[in-house]
């Protein structure tokens, strides 16, 4: 009896681990996949505050490309458009797609309080189907990515930041796309 019980507890930890090292691998290749397709920008449908709809085709083509992932109660995100506010000179030559999963009154709410609902050069937009994660790979806020202006119908990631990034830093990457 004693037997049989200690041959059930290595199954069940052989099963474990077993399990564990599949999602482990699994969780590997999905980064990895995420990080391949990420190298240009992806295909992509969010909603804007007008509620129309908002693909890679509705960027202006000869501008970089800053897009930041966010949540309207976070504060970093807060924090992150504060920033792009205080400093909107900028970005006159960028375009700013700030994308999050919550209601679009809150994301409307967000633009019109951190001021960065006017600017000309920034889209605010609601991920309604909560495909960001999967496109991008992360669903961390702020993540912010800095894709360049196209180039032959492709624009090529230039850099991604994880957590709240400063108007500067953003900046630097943004004139390093004009060359």
């Amino acid at each position: 009896m004693k037997r049989l019980i200690s041959l059930a507890f290595v199954g069940l930890i052989l099963a474990s681990v077993g399990v564990l090292a599949y999602k482990v691998v699994r969780g590997n290749a999905e980064k990895e996949a995420a990080a391949e397709r990420i190298k240009t920008l992806p295909d992509f449908r969010f909603e804007t505050a007008q509620i129309q709809e908002y693909t890679p085709t509705s960027i202006p083509a000869e501008k970089p490309l800053v897009i930041i992932h966010f949540l309207p109660d976070c504060h970093f995100c807060q924090g992150e458009a504060k920033e792009i506010a205080a400093h909107a000179e900028f970005f006159q030559t960028a375009h700013i797609l700030m994308v999050s999963a919550a209601e679009m009154k809150q994301i409307r709410d967000f633009g019109t309080y951190y001021g960065v609902a006017n600017l000309p050069a920034l889209t605010l937009a609601r991920d309604s189907a909560h495909t960001f994660g999967q496109i991008f790979g992360t669903v961390s806020v702020p993540t912010t990515f800095v894709y360049s202006a196209e180039v032959n119908g492709k624009r090529k990631l230039l850099k991604q930041f994880n957590g709240e990034t400063s108007a500067e830093a953003l900046r630097k990457v943004i004139e390093r796309a004009e060359g």
